[in-house]
């Protein structure tokens, strides 16, 4: 199921209608549910048009899809995801809601709490109330990820002020200001662009480029600033992928790390384009580029003429390039592993780089586990032939077991042997107990 086009704003004075109302409706619904016996209190309203769930713990609203344990942002399908208002049950004790579990569907999941059950109840209001409980909630709740859902999938209009707010608020905590930059890009347009690229540069949240992660191991690691362009890069029509691009090219070497990672994620192609440009201009810091090189990778499933140019550029890349090159290869079901092979057994490559290729071609599932095992039989080098070893370990086909077998019984070298011997130790398979008990009886 693909969610349906964006629900459009409600006209500006509905907008200031659900504003100036907003501390009325808190404080009626707050009223009810403090009035409430402990227990279960529910309530039902209706929600934006593109929400969907299966009643339990499944939401899914355009792009964005919530469980229990994890949430994603990309194209996702779900037969079990249907359209239906938002159901909320709230755990009441003593007069205060203690936390609160939000479903879309038909009907409630089954409880053995008293329920108190407030019906269908204004989605204005609604989205009122839970803004204003989100500090009472949000450390308590368990569900991080779902602290905002019961606020914004209420067909409530524009909430983007509301979202604004918390997503600067240092009173937060992290997630949620996380979750409140992610809704700006799902529900905003081109206006909230400006905010965005401001929490991006840091201006939006603490000193500049603080959050950004900075870590050239692990581009796009979320901080407030990547969750930023996360947003940007999930705006529909690609309206957030100039943003990234000026990201790119004109901010702090940390910024300029996440925004290519970002523009790999939005498979657009003047994001590509980008990603091309950074990757060829050797004056950009070699972390920049490498990061480019691996969005890129992650674009190629859709594009293999993407694999074809990381290929081109091999042999003029950056031993750190060089290393997300092969990851890429190592990911790829369309020639990547023949290729990684190919450099494994290139004997005018460094011995260490030969050693790379080969762990990622083993990685590859399209590798044959022959293939392996050749390159194993044909290596001259020692510590080739040792990996290459923990290579075939590394598989669970009973093709690489009956390898490492055959090179522990009859290896003619006795280091390789052992070498095969202590790997197939790691196995829990009854053939290697008999070959280890044998091998101890003689």
């Amino acid at each position: 199921m693909r969610p349906s086009a964006r629900t459009p704003f409600f006209s500006a004075a509905i907008a200031a209608a659900l504003l100036g109302s907003s501390l009325n409706a808190q404080t009626s619904l707050a009223a009810r549910v403090a009035q409430a016996p402990d227990g279960v209190v529910r309530m039902t309203y209706a929600s934006r048009s593109g929400t969907c769930g299966d009643g339990r713990d499944l939401i899914g609203y355009r792009k964005a899809l919530f469980s229990d344990n994890f949430q994603s942002i990309g194209d996702w399908h779900s037969q079990n995801c249907v359209p239906g208002p938002v159901r909320v049950s709230l755990f009441v004790a003593g007069g205060r809601v203690t936390r609160f579990r939000t479903a879309v569907g038909p009907g409630f999941p089954a409880t053995s709490d008293r329920v108190t059950d407030l019906g269908m109840v204004s989605p204005i209001e609604a989205a009122s109330y839970f803004f204003g409980i989100i500090p009472q909630v949000e450390r308590a709740n368990g569900e991080k990820s779902r602290v905002l859902l019961p606020a914004v999938l209420a067909n409530a209009g524009d909430i983007i002020p509301q979202l604004t707010s918390v997503a600067r608020d240092e009173a937060r905590v992290t997630d949620t200001r996380h979750q409140a930059i992610l809704w700006l890009g799902l529900l905003g347009d081109a206006k909230v662009i400006p905010t965005l690229v401001a929490f991006a540069r840091g201006g939006g949240a603490g000193p500049l480029g603080a959050d950004i992660d900075d870590d050239d191991r692990k581009p796009g690691k979320k901080g407030l600033g990547s969750a930023a362009m996360a947003a940007l890069s999930e705006m529909d029509d690609g309206i957030g992928v100039p943003a990234l691009i000026d990201l790119s090219r004109n901010s702090s070497l940390a910024i300029r790390s996440a925004a290519v990672f970002w523009l790999g994620q939005t498979r657009d192609p003047r994001a590509l384009a980008t990603l091309h440009t950074v990757i060829e201009n050797a004056s950009e810091d070699d972390r920049v580029r490498s990061h480019a090189v691996f969005s890129l990778g992650q674009a190629a499933d859709e594009d293999p003429s993407q694999l074809r140019y990381l290929q081109s550029i091999y042999p003029r890349a950056s031993a750190r390039m060089k290393d997300q090159i092969f990851l890429t290869m190592g990911q790829d079901k369309s020639g990547g592993s023949a290729w990684l092979l190919e450099k494994a057994r290139d004997p005018n490559e460094l011995v260490e780089v030969r050693r790379k290729a080969l762990f990622w071609a083993g990685q590859n599932e399209q590798t044959p586990t022959r293939d392996l095992a050749a390159f194993y039989r044909s290596a001259s080098e020692q510590s080739l032939k040792e990996h290459a070893i923990f290579v075939l370990s590394q598989r669970d086909d009973d093709a690489a077991l009956q390898e490492l077998m055959r090179i522990a019984q009859s290896d003619p070298d006795r280091s390789m042997r052992s070498k095969a011997f202590f790997w197939l130790g790691q196995k829990d398979d009854p053939r290697v107990a008999k070959l280890i008990a044998d091998k101890i009886n003689r």
